[in-house]
């Protein structure tokens, strides 16, 4: 199904504003890396865990294309897409593993634009033989933005929820509200292991149920607030272990907490990726390298 991309006319999302809501290093750099190649014909690979910002991504990039049509493919191809002009339409193809998305390259005219959306690198895809050579080849020469998830980049935290609590108002035509500074805190302190859509849903939640301008920690985590909150967590436990050691000579709390954290998280990342270490070490932020070390070090593999 096609529609045409003057439909979409929400003005957030162009690279002026994008340039002005992301403040992390990483991701101003892959608003510049889109800014200069925007070109006909182009093709783009943006990759990112689950929950984060790819859609509003593909977002900014349609509005760089006007009066185009915009064909959607997800799953591969189960017959030829139906398009008036193909050098007048935007590809935006996802779920394509292990599928003939080629085909669609072989017409003789080239889409205006591509955008392949993956929560991959697609050098790991080919690696584990989920994408050909043909489409590898396709993919090594285009743009690729990958976005971090939002716990690599905090700065872009409060920025983002901003954002969202803006286009929650306009979605809902009510007005503004905005986060009081507890919320604030609270919500740069949790880990969003849903990414912006996770920050997303909360705020729009908040926003619903907040009787108030100003949205407070309870609206957002509802009574477990502090329940959620990583350091407030550690700071109960190691409350209650420094009660115990605080008597016992050379007790080497320090490494024992800082051991026993370790390894949980370790345990915690290989069981989310089924064992996959350089997945493990991507959610982790740390080298696969050194967690190959400290998983032999704990005796973890």
């Amino acid at each position: 199904m096609t529609h045409k991309s003057s439909e979409i006319s929400d003005c957030f999302f162009n690279l002026a504003n994008f340039t002005k809501l992301y403040k992390s290093p990483h991701m101003r750099i892959l608003v510049e890396s889109l800014q200069k190649s925007i070109s006909e014909n182009s093709v783009f690979f943006i990759h990112g865990e689950r929950g984060t910002e790819k859609d509003y991504i593909v977002k900014t990039i349609l509005q760089l294309y006007p009066n185009t049509e915009i064909l959607r493919i997800s799953g591969g191809l189960k017959r030829k897409p139906v398009c008036s002009r193909q050098d007048r339409t935007v590809c935006i193809i996802e779920q394509f593993e292990n599928s003939d998305i080629l085909s669609l390259f072989r017409y003789e005219n080239k889409f205006k634009c591509s955008i392949f959306l993956s929560e991959l690198d697609f050098i790991y895809l080919y690696r584990d033989g989920k994408i050909s050579s043909e489409i590898y080849d396709l993919l090594s020469k285009s743009c690729v933005l990958y976005i971090p998830p939002l716990r690599e980049r905090k700065q872009d935290i409060l920025p983002l929820a901003n954002f969202f609590l803006q286009e929650i108002s306009i979605f809902l035509n009510l007005p503004l509200k905005i986060l009081s500074r507890e919320a604030k805190s609270l919500i740069m302190e949790y880990p969003w292991e849903g990414n912006a859509y996770q920050l997303k849903q909360c705020l729009t939640k908040a926003y619903i149920l907040s009787r108030h301008q100003k949205i407070v920690p309870k609206d957002i985590f509802g009574e477990y607030d502090d329940k959620l909150s990583i350091k407030n967590f550690l700071e109960q436990k190691i409350g209650s272990l420094l009660k115990d050691f605080e008597n016992i000579k050379n007790s080497n709390l320090y490494e024992t907490v800082i051991q026993e954290v370790e390894k949980a998280l370790f345990i915690l990342a290989l069981n989310e990726t089924g064992g996959n270490q350089l997945r493990a070490s991507k959610i982790l932020g740390i080298n696969r390298n050194t967690l190959n070390k400290k998983l032999k070090h704990y005796s973890l593999i």
